[in-house]
């Protein structure tokens, strides 16, 4: 691995964490949950580049899953407010 592709790793996971963070901060119910976050291939013609998904599971195992039309270091708070 390259240093270049080490440090683009590191900002990928970097800013997926800080998705999380901010999706626990809003949910308000701490680690009670399990937040996935990933980057995605959208199928939407009028997105522009990738997407993020967020995948949401509680403890009584109910999945729900939010895409955000932004990469991964674009999303920010209000972002996951408007979908929360």
């Amino acid at each position: 691995m390259s240093d270049q592709s080490a440090l683009q790793a590191a900002k990928d996971l970097w800013h997926r964490q800080r998705i999380k963070r901010l999706v626990r901060d809003r949910l308000g119910r701490g680690s009670a949950q399990l937040v996935s976050v990933r980057s995605t291939v959208c199928l939407d013609p009028d997105c522009p580049g990738p997407a993020t998904e967020i995948r949401v599971v509680d403890l009584a195992l109910m999945q729900t899953c939010f895409v955000i039309h932004k990469p991964a270091d674009q999303v920010s708070a209000a972002d996951v407010s408007a979908l929360l």
